[in-house]
């Protein structure tokens, strides 16, 4: 009698024709299933890591055993003609860049969303200053002092309540020159001879008004980092207590203008120019009570390598006698203090 080799899946015995019955074969109808570093049949659910006890894996089925051997899958037929053609596989050519702008390209302020735990981090605060300052008869309401006069250029308003947030400020964004006799901003270039008329000009800007003056004597550095997706970068700078009325981030496509007002009136700024052009319509910032969040559309659908770019310092060894005239220029500004008009 002479022993034959069973093939179904999970058996691997030999066996006597004449021996053959319908109980004598255990075995896998099933087909292998290799997942997640698991190895099992479809037929039942034995699982393991182990390759010896998946092969060991005693079948789920009985029946007769198989002495046909089942055929061996055949090979693709190697095409004579083409097999020694190189195929050469290019990478897909990056999409055109978009033309970068000018970095003093105008400003635009990010939407400010505050957060419920800033909300009740700085009611807490409120009350506490609220406190401390009943003895004087301050009127304090959101950090800021009923009363308190915007600190933009050029604006006259006067915060009486968190309805003066609503109001638009027309302010002037830029800086005042008193030269031959002229007097004008650099933002709108309307020149005057009279001081009283040049102080009366209306904004040429509208935004937030600024109701806490910017120390500048508390100029402090915070950690923030940043990361990316396919459409968005985020910046996370990590300033306790945000003021939302001082707080304000400015973008043009390549520039990043922060100037973050938290503590107890300590400021951070970052001025840079990013890597790649966002998208100023789509950016956003949301205040935290433990950090800003600055989140940026990108313009284009490419990775960043970094947040921003060095900007070159240009050689202005030629220019001391325009050096000159501007810090006397500056000299004469200073001279005239318009924090309080």
């Amino acid at each position: 009698m002479t022993l034959v080799q069973c093939y179904n899946k999970g058996c691997g015995q030999k066996f006597h024709i004449e021996e053959n019955s319908d109980d004598a074969c255990e075995y896998h109808p099933g087909a292998p299933i290799f997942h997640d570093a698991y190895k099992g049949w479809s037929c039942c659910n034995k699982k393991s890591t182990d390759f010896t006890t998946f092969l060991n894996t005693k079948g789920c089925t009985k029946g007769r055993h198989n002495p046909d051997k089942p055929e061996e899958p055949q090979r693709p037929k190697v095409d004579q003609a083409t097999k020694d053609e190189v195929i050469t596989v290019e990478a897909p050519k990056p999409a055109p860049s978009l033309p970068r702008p000018d970095f003093n390209s105008p400003m635009t302020r990010l939407p400010v969303t505050v957060t419920q735990s800033l909300k009740q981090a700085l009611e807490k605060n409120v009350k506490k200053e609220t406190s401390e300052n009943e003895s004087t008869g301050e009127k304090i309401e959101a950090g800021v002092k009923v009363g308190e006069s915007c600190k933009n250029n050029g604006c006259k308003a006067i915060y009486d309540g968190e309805h003066s947030n609503l109001e638009m400020c027309k302010y002037h964004p830029g800086t005042p020159v008193f030269h031959e006799g002229l007097k004008y901003w650099t933002c709108c270039q309307k020149k005057t001879t009279d001081f009283s008329e040049f102080l009366e000009q209306i904004g040429c800007s509208s935004g937030h008004h600024c109701w806490v003056k910017l120390d500048t004597k508390k100029v402090a550095a915070c950690r923030y980092d940043w990361h990316q997706t396919g459409t968005h970068v985020c910046i996370a700078v990590y300033a306790k207590l945000a003021n939302p009325t001082a707080t304000f981030v400015e973008v043009n496509p390549i520039r990043l203008n922060a100037n973050i007002v938290f503590g107890d009136g300590a400021l951070f700024t970052l001025d840079i120019e990013l890597e790649g052009l966002i998208d100023e319509k789509q950016s956003s910032m949301t205040l935290a009570a433990t950090k800003v969040e600055i989140k940026l559309r990108k313009a284009e659908p490419k990775s960043w390598r970094n947040l921003n770019i060095v900007r070159k310092v240009e050689d202005r060894s030629d220019t001391q006698d325009g050096d000159k005239e501007k810090d006397d220029l500056e000299e004469r500004v200073d001279a005239v203090d318009l924090s309080d008009l």
